[in-house]
């Protein structure tokens, strides 16, 4: 059992620094080469203002992931409980910040049940990849997020948009595949469907 706990530990190890090297390098990379590109090169007013928006984007989306990072690592988050705040406290305030409405219905007095860091990623990494291809490609003006619980977690998310078009499915097959690979990591499956928009359900064995 500590052999197999040592060897957890270092994954989750391995993992993080994947992830700082692969997403926060990316992005310091990508604000450097801008940052370069305002201080050699002559640009107009307009074009400064382009530039400084990027790295703004970029520096948002760099304290975001590294607060996932952290929020993952955190031992006092392995709980249900904190699982599930995270996802519903994530969902609304990313889709006011599109102006796509949210109605979230989840459990009250959840119950303090231990789900393992990388569980937890894959779980939330899922939601947010749903979410992003709301904003991106559906269309939708409304959200319901649901969370329900038995011998599993059952999390829905329903949009009121155009729905995936499957005979057109490159737009969203990178997303798509994302999360079936995240759902097949933890165990657990994943259903799209079309019904009034498109309604995804990510199912995980407790």
């Amino acid at each position: 059992m500590e052999f197999e706990k040592q060897q957890a530990i270092e994954k989750e190890r391995t993992r993080i620094a994947t992830d700082m090297h692969d997403d926060l390098g990316a992005g310091l990379s990508r604000i450097k080469f801008i940052s370069q590109s305002i201080t050699y090169k002559k640009m107009d007013e307009d074009s400064i203002k382009t530039e400084l928006k990027k790295i703004t984007g970029y520096s948002d989306e760099m304290s975001e992931k590294m607060g996932e990072i952290v929020w993952a690592l955190n031992e006092k988050n392995d709980a249900l409980a904190d699982l599930v705040a995270y996802c519903r406290s994530y969902t609304i305030e990313y889709l006011s910040n599109h102006t796509i409405s949210c109605k979230a219905n989840t459990p009250l007095g959840l119950p303090g049940t231990f789900i393992a860091g990388e569980i937890r990623r894959n779980i939330f990494l899922s939601v947010k990849e749903c979410l992003h291809n709301i904003v991106k490609h559906s269309g939708a003006t409304c959200v319901k997020f649901s969370v329900e619980l038995s011998s599993t977690i059952k999390i829905t998310i329903h949009d009121n948009g155009k729905g995936i078009d499957w005979n057109s499915i490159r737009a969203f097959s990178n997303g798509i595949q994302n999360i079936k690979n995240r759902m097949k990591d933890v165990n657990g499956e994943v259903n799209f469907s079309n019904k009034n928009g498109t309604k995804v359900v990510l199912t995980i064995p407790l």
